[in-house]
């Protein structure tokens, strides 16, 4: 088989999206079998406004049977492909989505559903392992439609073969929205809060949370003595008759005392939770945290 020239049919590639990029980007990927003597050829032609690039085996330099030069031809150019719709199609796919199904928020907006969304599919940045497996999944796609077509339209097989991914990536954006429309919701209810404190005049000067393991909070004054409690009796009172965490009750003692300092004594510097961030969220500038003392340490007694 040693030097056989092959006549196999090639398979064209086209596109109307970036011809240049995938041009480069199917000459690096198969630039690999042209090294182990498998001349390729490319040739580009045009039709309309789309762009055929035809990948052809030109000869065999390694004795390889015709149907193995196929398979491993195909299976360059379906790695390729696949790579270019996850890698680099995948955030335009996306944007498609966000701009069609939420076209009622404004751009700012938008664009955060848009990151969002680009974190949930790639949570620890590119070339992931759900990137990969979206990748792989892409490329088995591709290969079963190159077994039975020696010819493939980008644009039209993503838009129509590729339905599950299509399928998964919105379901994503619908993730990043309901993300988005919780944080804004949580950013008015921080909003309120804060207004609440604003008007307020304080009835105390300094407040110090000691957390416990527990889950469970202390309030001191600035002496180290506990809150009086009749600055928090009255809402403590309507607060028994319903269900209530610990962290919503410290959030409403702490903006009821309305304390124009908050001290936080956090047991080794970590309180599960979002309660310190909810905190410095409402007090902001009056907020501080301790850098480590008796009450972070046995926060018990």
């Amino acid at each position: 088989m040693k030097g056989v020239k092959f006549l196999l049919e090639p398979i064209s590639i086209g596109t109307y999206t970036s011809p240049n990029v995938l041009f480069n980007r199917l000459n690096s990927e198969l630039e690999f079998l042209q090294r182990e003597g498998l001349p390729l050829h490319i040739d580009i032609n045009k039709v309309g406004n789309f762009t055929f690039l035809g990948c052809e085996i030109t000869g065999d330099n390694t004795g390889t049977s015709e149907e193995e030069v196929f398979n491993i031809t195909k299976f360059y150019i379906a790695n390729c492909l696949a790579d270019i719709i996850v890698n680099e199609w995948e955030s335009r796919i996306i944007k498609k989505i966000v701009r069609n199904t939420y076209y009622y928020y404004n751009e700012e907006e938008k664009q955060t559903i848009l990151n969002k969304a680009k974190e949930i599919l790639n949570p620890l940045g590119s070339n992931s392992y759900h990137q990969n497996e979206r990748k792989e999944k892409v490329m088995v796609k591709i290969l079963e439609y190159l077994d039975m077509h020696k010819e493939l339209i980008l644009e039209g097989f993503v838009n129509f073969r590729l339905k599950d991914y299509q399928n998964e990536l919105e379901d994503v954006v619908n993730s990043a929205v309901d993300e988005f429309l919780l944080e804004k919701e949580y950013m008015e209810f921080i909003r309120l809060l804060r207004y609440f404190v604003d008007i307020q005049e304080p009835r105390v000067k300094t407040i110090q949370v000691i957390f416990k393991q527990t889950g469970k909070f202390n309030l001191l004054d600035e002496n180290d003595k506990p809150v009086n409690n009749d600055y928090l009796e009255g809402f403590v009172v309507d607060l028994l008759d319903n269900e209530i965490n610990y962290e919503d009750l410290l959030i409403s003692a702490l903006i009821t005392l309305a304390p124009k300092e908050v001290i936080l004594h956090l047991e080794n510097g970590v309180v599960s939770g979002d309660i310190v961030t909810t905190i410095k969220n409402v007090f902001s500038n009056r907020v501080v945290m301790c850098s480590g003392c008796s009450k972070c340490r046995h926060p018990e007694k």
